[in-house]
């Protein structure tokens, strides 16, 4: 299986540097140009295009579908992690509002569960399901998702423990190549846009 991983370009709530994990937001001049780089340089032969459903995503998977003329799929489990209350603000505003959940989160974030959003555990969760049914299909696929599910991604392929996603910074409008053959992965690539 080889994947292509591909973060969203750069957002208004990107370029606030607050948390957004399931709430829309626009692409700010620099994520514009980032998504016309990502289009008219994208030259990867895919089998098929999985997306997140946020808007940030959709589109730019849209792009690409056009351009390589590759069907295109909505996938729920590849969305970014849900903030919930925390959703929309950065990180002194949480702290300031929610200093219990901050806290608790700042002590387990992976276990945590953020009030109405999840935890860092039951993304893994979902993102591994649904690798599990790409493996089974041994394709060369792209998804269109969020830095966090990329991190996820690269963590679970490399067999890597959670504690290591820290060790990839995925930026903005990033695409990151990985092969995985036999239960093995390798990271092939990293390019910034």
């Amino acid at each position: 299986m080889k994947l292509i991983l591909l973060r969203h370009p750069e957002t208004i709530a990107n370029s606030k540097k607050v948390y957004i994990g399931q709430t829309e937001s626009k692409y700010t001049d620099r994520g514009r140009d980032q998504f016309d780089k990502i289009v008219n340089n994208f030259d990867y032969d895919v089998d098929y295009i999985y997306t997140s459903p946020m808007t940030r995503c959709k589109i730019l998977a849209k792009g690409i579908s056009e351009k390589i003329d590759t069907k295109l799929e909505i996938i729920e489990n590849i969305n970014e992690l849900n903030f919930g209350i925390f959703e929309n603000k950065n990180y002194k505003q949480v702290e300031k509002l929610y200093p219990n959940e901050w806290r608790n989160w700042i002590v387990d974030y992976i276990n945590y569960a953020i009030p109405e959003g999840e935890s860092l555990r039951e993304l893994y969760t979902r993102v591994e399901e649904f690798l599990n049914i790409l493996k089974k299909k041994d394709g060369k696929y792209l998804l269109v998702t969020h830095g966090g599910v990329i991190q996820t991604i690269i963590a679970l392929l490399l067999d890597l423990d959670i504690d290591d996603r820290w060790h990839f910074k995925v930026s903005e409008g990033s695409l990151v190549e990985i092969d995985y053959i036999d239960d093995y992965g390798v990271l092939k690539n990293l390019i910034n846009y």
